[in-house]
């Protein structure tokens, strides 16, 4: 009885110091995880998003601090190449040339998709046109169509609209690209260009917010947003100063696909063509500061900011919308 008293007392005891060292370990990785101050160079195309998601994560660590620093991509890119940073979050992957910078340094790294961010293209809200095919985006972008008139649209009514409102100056195409470094003038020449040169005629605007400002401006001009700059706070509101266009991608065979709508569900269900992933890449290995953001964006407290201000999450439902 005496040995089976000893051998129940050490058991208890050693399941006491593993569960106290268990305990230990866990309260130093969430000390490391959620304490500290780190700054991230982060995407100027996400910076709505990125503000909402810092402010939520601090608030459930309010011993961490998250720093960000909003600049063009390829400056986002370049500063954790060059070891400024150790977390960066854009909105593409990186180039050859970015690419093999990392490979010829052995850099490594560490990658995460955390939402679906997408391109819109967008006009003054009283400009009548309304949809255009990936055809009309190409030839109006790379300077074919310099005024609005020379579009036929499938839409009649759109057509005559165009000929009664946009008359005499109004019917030059007013064209805004964003600035050179920007994933978003990569895109649009990939994507919508197929590799031609933006028209000569485009005016640069070197922040998304002068962008919608130039539009709001200008009831001839078409420029280039995203879902993150253009949503206000939930999937079925966008802001109302300009209007984002339906969009018809007709593909290298001749196949048209139908006018999609530019809607968070919609792009959820790849029904909208123009969408990218927001990216995190990260030197940091072991567990950091970093660890715990990454644990959080990747979390359904984190995926329920992101579409509770507007973007497309990885893993939360999301609502679409029947279109006439």
């Amino acid at each position: 009885m005496n040995n089976l008293f000893k051998y129940f007392f050490y058991s208890v005891l050693l399941f006491f110091v593993a569960t106290l060292i268990i305990r230990c370990d866990f309260d130093e990785i969430k000390s490391r995880a959620t304490i500290g101050e780190m700054t991230i160079d982060v995407d100027a195309n996400v910076e709505p998003l990125m503000i909402q998601l810092k402010n939520e994560f601090e608030r459930l660590n309010p011993e961490a601090k998250l720093n960000l620093v909003f600049q063009p991509t390829k400056n986002v890119i370049a500063g954790l190449l060059n070891g400024d940073v150790s977390l960066i979050i854009i909105t593409r992957d990186f180039d050859k040339e970015e690419k093999d910078f990392v490979d010829k340094h052995k850099i490594e790294l560490q990658r995460y998709n955390i939402a679906i961010d997408a391109i819109a293209f967008i006009v003054n809200t009283e400009n009548p046109v309304s949809r255009l095919t990936s055809n009309d985006l190409k030839e109006i972008f790379s300077g074919g169509f310099t005024i609005w008139s020379q579009i036929e649209s499938q839409d009649e009514e759109q057509n005559n609209n165009v000929l009664k409102i946009l008359t005499g100056k109004l019917d030059k195409i007013k064209l805004f690209i964003q600035r050179p470094n920007s994933s978003t003038y990569d895109y649009v020449k990939d994507s919508v260009l197929s590799g031609l040169e933006y028209s000569k005629a485009s005016q640069v605007c070197s922040t998304s917010a002068q962008m919608l400002e130039m539009i709001r401006k200008n009831k001839n001009g078409i420029g280039i947003s995203n879902l993150s700059w253009l949503s206000k706070g939930n999937q079925d509101k966008l802001d109302s100063t300009v209007k984002p266009l339906r969009v018809s991608r007709i593909r290298i065979s001749g196949r048209q696909e139908d006018f999609a709508q530019f809607h968070q569900g919609l792009i959820f269900n790849k029904t909208y063509p123009y969408r990218r992933n927001v990216i995190l890449y990260t030197t940091d290995f072991g567990i950091k500061l970093s660890t715990g953001l990454i644990t959080f964006l990747l979390s359904k407290e984190g995926q329920k900011t992101i579409l509770e201000n507007g973007l497309v999450p990885l893993n939360q439902p999301i609502r679409t919308i029947q279109i006439n």
